[in-house]
């Protein structure tokens, strides 16, 4: 039976992720640099996934056996001290990889992002297999990690497993600092009655997939037989893709008049080398990956959520 440690639990996929887990009856051990919060439901410790030696005393203590690593620094927050971004990007990845090389952990996951790509991308419509030319320590801390993947296996048939999420949309958790929070801004302040000023332009185009078919993802590849993994990086996803202007006249035929101005600031920069639509055809054939949230099922859910 699977015995899992989250790191980085408390973030936007994190806090998804556990109770999907915890509901399950699956043993999941929840862990973040925070204090316990008192609403957790499941075991939870408190872990700076920097210090190597903590980190391997609780996957000894729990018997841990499959690790999610969720840990990191998003694109635009990252910018800001890309020095320390880097350090617990890579240094909290490595930390997991020689964890699980001492303690032979069958599996792990750890997500990608779209960040790896860059202009010389196609960006129309980005292939699984392509240039990659990340302007961000987000997204080049990203592409190192999709390298050390395969790395890993070929050196110590490590087994793990990884998604390019594009803007993952949740109203659970506050946005962490990334390039695609203004949907999940102006969807709190459509339900608010606020008007909004968005940091991208009205016309950029972004790939985006809403939680729920994020979480499934990740159940879908980590429960797949190794041997159907066709690559041993990181596979592209996409659930819809639309511009901030599509997001606002959606929002509004659902009912919520909603005022939104525009402003664009340092995020539109790294947004301008992010792909508009992305190939996800080896997702689906290798893991079977298959979205159901576009955007009006997005809004619509995501609107009806208190």
């Amino acid at each position: 039976m699977d015995r899992i440690l989250i790191t980085g639990a408390l973030g936007q996929l994190g806090s998804a992720l556990q109770k999907v887990f915890y509901d399950k009856g699956v043993f999941v051990i929840a862990t973040d640099i925070r204090d316990c919060p008192k609403d957790i439901e499941c075991q939870y410790e408190k872990l700076d996934a920097l210090c190597q030696d903590d980190l391997l005393n609780i996957v000894k203590k729990y018997e841990i056996n499959v690790i999610y690593h969720l840990v990191a620094i998003l694109s635009a927050k990252g910018e800001k001290n890309p020095f320390r971004s880097w350090k617990i990007n890579m240094e909290t990845f490595q930390n997991i990889i020689d964890v699980s090389i001492k303690c032979k952990i069958k599996k792990i996951f750890w997500p990608s992002s779209i960040a790896v790509f860059g202009k010389g991308s196609n960006l129309k419509y980005v292939p699984q297999n392509t240039f990659m030319d990340p302007t961000t320590v987000y997204g080049v801390s990203k592409l190192a990690g999709e390298k050390l993947i395969n790395y890993y296996f070929d050196k110590y048939k490590l087994d793990i497993r990884s998604i390019r999420f594009p803007g993952i949309i949740s109203m659970g958790i506050k946005p962490g600092g990334g390039v695609t929070d203004y949907i999940i801004e102006m969807l709190h302040a459509s339900k608010k009655g606020e008007d909004y000023t968005c940091f991208l332009d009205k016309d950029k185009r972004l790939p985006m997939v809403y939680m729920e078919d994020a979480i499934s993802a990740i159940i879908s590849i980590m429960s797949v037989e190794r041997s159907k993994l066709s690559i041993s990086s990181s596979y592209n996803i996409l659930g819809f893709t639309t511009t901030p202007e599509e997001f606002q006249l959606a929002i509004k035929s659902n009912g919520f008049n909603i005022a939104v101005n525009y402003k664009a600031d340092y995020r539109q920069k790294i947004a301008n080398t992010w792909p508009e639509n992305l190939d996800d055809n080896l997702a689906k054939k290798d893991w079977g990956w298959s979205p159901k949230f576009g955007l009006d099922e997005t809004i619509k859910v995501a609107l009806s959520l208190q």
